[in-house]
């Protein structure tokens, strides 16, 4: 009986290290980035389904608001918006409170980070 529970205990950790391990967006955050010298600041609420969907509002340089939509797994993200004709497309990494990566708008890269705030 001991080894059976021994083998069900070992079959479920890596249940349970990729469920502790998935990356959780939910909540607000603040973000800071540049494109080539132009300065994008974000105020977002995320919201994260079980399902690794992204969605939510942000407010971009302290004024537009926009819908987001994306995709988490394990510790990677990746959302997108538009804003004036272009979309922005956010990719990155998260670890605890705090996030960071790479913008992507009209062919130009940049980078970002944020924390959970």
């Amino acid at each position: 009986m001991r080894i059976v529970g021994a083998v069900l205990l070992v079959m479920m950790l890596p249940l349970t290290s990729a469920r502790m391990s998935a990356a959780d967006l939910s909540g607000k955050w603040i973000m800071d980035g540049d494109v080539q010298g132009n300065a994008v600041s974000l105020a977002c609420v995320v919201e994260q389904a079980a399902d690794g969907k992204l969605s939510g509002k942000c407010q971009i340089n302290g004024t537009e608001n926009t819908d987001i939509e994306g995709t988490a797994k394990d510790a990677a993200f990746k959302f997108f918006f538009t804003v004036q004709g272009y979309t922005l497309t956010y990719s990155g990494t998260l670890e605890g409170d705090t996030m960071n990566g790479d913008i992507e708008v009209a062919g130009v890269t940049g980078k970002f980070s944020g924390k959970r705030g």
